[in-house]
């Protein structure tokens, strides 16, 4: 690799990238509890909550980085974004809004024009984005852009991770289209995709795809197989120390560099 090339140090502290990939194991466990606990809610407070406005589906057809600014704009922070972009590092500033904020003050966010709804539908999105990034690399943005472009394999693969995204416009349009074309073999698989991820998603390495996203989504694209040995088995433990980590971490990078340029094209 270039001497010149940056290095995971100049763009964000080793902590905060641990903090990044150790959040996993927290968003997957919200993303399972969450049904239980709004059950657990009294009607008055399920009722508030649920209410009109709940619907999220249409911000996945907003590139990502706009999904993540409006959650920004929701929890009132919205002046933070014009700092974070004038920083010397943006990544940690985001990293230190996002740790070191409690939100007690929050009010209807930017303007006032946000409800707990729309903050409601903003996290679960995220949560679901990353999701997406831990199972097929890619944040479902790209994904609908797929489907847009006619490519059914991820208009399944994305209801697999949210079924209240078939109100999206993009995918009702498909809907819509096999509806009027009687296409039985559509429902088929559609029917199958509502059942949520299969075994076979679950299986493969899903924190260690993060962690590849996030290596690219900080602007670090290059890393020698030292490199990616010492951080993802030594530090972070992402991966099991074997002789043949280093052969199969650059396989796995390298294919989630190809994922991440063809999401950009």
């Amino acid at each position: 690799m270039d001497d010149k090339s940056p290095k995971l140090s100049d763009l964000v502290s080793l902590d905060n990238f641990k903090k990044l990939c150790g959040t996993l194991p927290v968003i997957s466990q919200q993303m399972r509890e969450a049904p239980g606990i709004v059950r657990s809610f009294s009607k008055e407070k399920a009722a508030k909550l649920l209410g009109k406005g709940l619907r999220w589906s249409t911000i996945y057809e907003l590139p990502f980085s706009e999904q993540v600014a409006l959650l920004i704009c929701a929890i009132g922070r919205e002046e933070k974004l014009h700092q974070i972009a004038q920083s010397e590092n943006p990544v940690e500033a985001t990293f230190n809004l996002f740790e070191n904020d409690d939100l007690e003050d929050w009010n209807g966010g930017a303007g006032g024009a946000f409800t707990e709804q729309n903050i409601l539908g903003l996290i679960t999105s995220l949560h679901r984005n990353i999701l997406s990034i831990m199972l097929f690399h890619r944040t479902i943005d790209t994904m609908v852009e797929d489907v847009r472009k006619g490519n059914d394999e991820s208009f399944f693969d994305v209801v697999r991770l949210d079924r209240s995204i078939v109100a999206c416009p993009t995918f009702a349009d498909r809907i819509a289209r096999a509806e009027l074309e009687n296409d039985k073999t559509f429902f088929t698989h559609l029917r199958s995709a509502l059942k949520g991820p299969t075994k076979k998603h679950w299986e493969s390495y899903k924190d260690l795809r993060y962690a590849f996203y996030a290596l690219r989504g900080v602007g670090l694209d290059s890393l020698s197989d030292a490199e990616l040995e010492n951080l993802l088995v030594h530090q972070l433990k992402l991966y099991p120390n074997t002789p043949s980590a280093r052969k199969n971490l650059r396989k796995q990078y390298t294919q989630s560099k190809k994922i991440g340029k063809m999401s950009t094209t």
